[in-house]
Parts: C-alpha cells; sequence; structure tokens
C-alpha cells in the first residue's frame, strides 16, 4: 500500500487518479510499463492545467478521465475489456460534491467518451443514471461523439478474453462479435492484466471536491452486467468532507457502498489514508481492488490491496508524482 499525505503549508488545490487495480507484472514489456505511465502522466498535466486556471473540480475530473479514455492502456474507453459476448459494453460516473449532483452511464456500446454522457444525464436531466440503449441515444442526442464498437478493439484485451474463457472451460473466440475494420488485424500479444477501472478525484481553487470513473468493465463479463463504477456511493463518490473513486471487484464494491464509506469516515474525523485503509483492509478482501480519496482540507490518499495501480499525485505545492507499483 501507498498513502499520500499534504508535507507543509495547504495546496490550494489537488488532484489524484487512478488508472486500475490489479496485478501488473513487475517484468512486464517496457512497452506497457511506459505505456502506464505516460497514460497517467499525460491524464494528470492536463488536470493540472485546468485546475491552475481555475476550473471547477467537477469539470477537472471528466477532463481527465477523457485524457485517460482515450488511451488504450486502460480498461475504459478506448481500451475497454471484452464481455463473454465479444463486444463492449461501457459504464461511468461523475459526481459533484458542491451540489451533490451526479450522472451516469451504464452498458454504452456506441459513445467514445462515456464519461462526457454522464456529465450530459448530471446536467440534462432529472435523473442519474441511464441504461443501455437508452443512454446511447441520450448522449448521441447532445452531441457526444458515435463510434464502432471496432473502435474500443485492442489485441491485449481480446486474448485477455480468451485465456478468461478457456480457464472457465468456454469457447473461445477466433474473432470479436463484431467485424474489423480493414488493416486492422489481431495481433500476437502476451497481454498483462486486464485490470480496472480508471478515475479521478479533485479539489479546485474553491475549495469545492468531485469524482468521477470509467471503466470497461470486467473481463469476460455476462452481457448486462453492471459493476460499482456508475452506481453513486459504490464506485464513485463527493460530498463537501470527500471524494472518492474506486476500482476492482465491482460487485465487493456495490456491496458495501464502498465509496460512501470513504466519506462518512472522513466526515466523522479519519483522514483518508485511515478511512480507505479501514476499507481496504477491515471490510474489502485482499485482492478486491484499490481507492483514491481527497478531503476538502487537501488531504489525499491512493491504496490498493492488489500488487498495482497506475496513479498520479498533483497539487499547487508543486507535487508531482507517478507510480504503477508499490514498492518503488
Amino acid at each position: 500500500m501507498s498513502d499520500a499525505e499534504p508535507k507543509e503549508r495547504a495546496a490550494k488545490w489537488v488532484l489524484v487518479l487512478h488508472g486500475g487495480a490489479g496485478s501488473i507484472p513487475g517484468d512486464s514489456p517496457d512497452d506497457i510499463r511506459t505505456g502506464y505511465e505516460q497514460g497517467v502522466r499525460q491524464a494528470m498535466e492536463i488536470g493540472v492545467r485546468l485546475l491552475e486556471e481555475g476550473r471547477p473540480a467537477v469539470d477537472v475530473v471528466g477532463e481527465v478521465v477523457v485524457s485517460l479514455e482515450d488511451s488504450p492502456i486502460f480498461n475504459a474507453g478506448k481500451g475497454s475489456v471484452f464481455t463473454a459476448a465479444g463486444g463492449h459494453e461501457l459504464d461511468a460516473c461523475l459526481m459533484d460534491g458542491r451540489t451533490m449532483g451526479s450522472g451516469a452511464v451504464t452498458g454504452v456500446k456506441r459513445i467514445k467518451n462515456p464519461i462526457r454522457a454522464a456529465r450530459l444525464v448530471m446536467d440534462n436531466t432529472r435523473h442519474i443514471l441511464l441504461a443501455g440503449e437508452g443512454a446511447d441515444n441520450f448522449a448521441l442526442k447532445h452531441d457526444c461523439e458515435e463510434v464502432e464498437q471496432s473502435y474500443y478493439f485492442t489485441s491485449r484485451r481480446f486474448h485477455a478474453l480468451n485465456r478468461y474463457l478457456k480457464a472457465n472451460g468456454q469457447p473461445t473466440f477466433e474473432s470479436p462479435a463484431y467485424k474489423l475494420p480493414t488493416g486492422v488485424k489481431i495481433e500476437s500479444d502476451a497481454a498483462d492484466s486486464p485490470g480496472n477501472t480508471v478515475g479521478c478525484v479533485a479539489l479546485d481553487l474553491d475549495g469545492n471536491l468531485a469524482a468521477a470513473t470509467s471503466t470497461g468493465g470486467l473481463n469476460g463479463k455476462m452481457h448486462g452486467r453492471i459493476g460499482d463504477t456508475p452506481i453513486v456511493g459504490a464506485g464513485t463518490y463527493a460530498n463537501r468532507f470527500c471524494a472518492a473513486s474506486g476500482t476492482g471487484t465491482g460487485e465487493q464494491y456495490m456491496r458495501h457502498t464502498i465509496c460512501t464509506k470513504v466519506a462518512w469516515l472522513v466526515e466523522q474525523g479519519k483522514s483518508p489514508e485511515q478511512a480507505v485503509a479501514h476499507c481496504l483492509n477491515e471490510i474489502l478482501n485482499p485482492g478486491d481492488g484499490g481507492i483514491i480519496a481527497i478531503s476538502a482540507d487537501g488531504r489525499v490518499t491512493a491504496q490498493s490491496n492488489t500488487g498495482s495501480m497506475p496513479r498520479a499525485i498533483a497539487d499547487s505545492n508543486g507535487r508531482r508524482e507517478v507510480g504503477i507499483w508499490f514498492d518503488e
């Protein structure tokens, strides 16, 4: 586990993001390690620029997650894992701690950036969560960019699906359930762990908090399965005391409303470090996942009970940290 607390004067703004808790082998090829590091670093730089410009936390977390969704290395947006049916179904959620407003989508199949659709649900409906075709159609009506299922394809995720199916005695796929574009081939790939979810929490210059989370879900999941990411309080939560984003075994995060528990513990006087450690060590099981959290006074933490979690931390005092494993 790893934690990051402010060291001297309180920061005016703070940013924490993650690229999914999992078990990325320490001897992964350089391109895999570099891909994770560059992905979280690029997203961090976007968040830093926006926070320095004075943008609201809710805007910042959304744009940071868009950057992570656009990278094929993470299990969100472009690099989403496959369902057991050979396709992709994506989830996302965004929450504004200042207003308690929230928007989420689940099971979307045609939206390039599900987190943008989630923001539209928050801003343009009286609802919190839209699902499936209704969510896709709503997002497209509001000018979200449409993509084919093949946009989400990566060879490493396809191989990860077949490894899962084979290990569970199920038939494997020769190709995805959709047609690949001309010139796109299934490359040989010793893919690393499929990983889980991306997320971001931020404290802005006005002292407001926000959280955003996006995922392709669980590798080999059943068609129609919904995880914790789009469920307010489970995988995503923000109020005026704390913002948290989770990554890992979604059913566990839903069962225990983990991100709400983190915020409640912070409200009761625990530090984010203590609150997250309690949830990971006393409630969740070893290997269930990770959590990032930030409190209204700028204290932050990024912890996981798995072997790795690509992450980045930045603040107005000049802190810039990027990591993957917890023994670095």
